[in-house]
């Protein structure tokens, strides 16, 4: 924080401005067609984790378990105000201001490359990711299936 110094001597605290992320709540993605796909490490959907993305939203397999996400947080801002690159966020499993990991569609702004990276889980003096963000996290990348 600085402070800025007024005539009489009086000191005035001033913040920062530091832009942030906003995240909007989503139904489905159907205004996402081009993401939409099944997704898997290497590309492979032979092997799990899985995920599959559809207008309704998004479908993730995990150690043969399946769940499914319809409702979700957009991270419209992520990149910043000018960012133009094609990637996108989403967090699928937010709640209560928590989001514990992090999807990037086109990562590295590579169209079809998909990372899952912890988020508000998984750090150092953090809660730790649970089984399942542990995997998704461990499968990460994910390819667009061949």
């Amino acid at each position: 924080m600085r402070a800025l110094l007024l005539s009489g001597g009086l000191l005035l605290p001033v913040l920062s401005c530091v832009p942030a992320a906003h995240a909007v709540e989503i139904t489905g993605m159907k205004d996402f067609a081009p993401l939409q796909g099944r997704y898997a490490p290497g590309g492979d959907c032979g092997r799990q984790p899985r995920i599959v993305i559809d207008a309704s939203g998004m479908g993730f397999e995990v150690e043969g378990r399946s769940e499914r996400v319809t409702r979700l947080e957009y991270a419209a801002s992520y990149g910043g105000n000018f960012y133009e690159g094609s990637s996108q966020w989403f967090f699928p499993f937010g709640r209560d201001g928590a989001y514990p990991v992090l999807m990037t569609f086109n990562a590295d702004e590579k169209p079809g490359v998909l990372t899952v990276t912890p988020h508000d889980e998984g750090y150092a003096g953090g809660p730790p990711l649970s089984p399942r963000n542990r995997a998704l996290v461990a499968g990460s990348p994910y390819l667009r299936c061949r």
